[in-house]
């Protein structure tokens, strides 16, 4: 078999198992936000999410920030000013951020916070997020 196709196989097989691990952690019984425009939101989604993209220090100025600020709107450039990032990079920042949410959910390109563009991007945490955002 080629490598090509073998590689296809691990990376189904590995979207399987994620999507397993997904279900074993969706515990029904725990409390679910919805977050408009992005879905319903557990305090173990957030936590998960937090501990991987820690390695992306202009996705947890965004959401650290968001989480300060909530449940008040947060502009793109107090985010970019709080990150110290360039605007590329900042933009960089957020494309993988939807790569990270989309491996750990399911296919989903969910973050938890709600987006308006109006002019400037703003972004707003509910506070209940916001809380699980801060004790994760």
């Amino acid at each position: 078999m080629k490598k090509v196709a073998l590689l296809r196989r691990v990376d189904a097989i590995q979207q399987l198992l994620d999507d397993l691990r997904n279900d074993i952690l969706a515990d029904d019984t725990e409390e679910a936000i919805e977050v408009p425009g992005q879905g319903p939101w557990r305090r173990s989604m957030i936590a998960e999410l937090k501990a991987n993209i820690q390695h992306l220090p202009g996705a947890l100025a965004l959401f650290d920030l968001a989480a300060e600020a909530a449940p008040k709107w947060v502009s793109y450039s107090e985010i970019l000013e709080r990150s110290g990032l360039s605007d590329r990079d900042q933009r960089n920042e957020h494309i993988r951020l939807s790569w990270v949410t989309k491996k750990l959910f399911s296919g989903e390109k969910i973050w938890p916070v709600e987006w308006a563009a109006d002019g400037e991007m703003s972004y707003r945490m509910l506070e209940v997020v916001a809380r699980w955002w801060r004790e994760s």
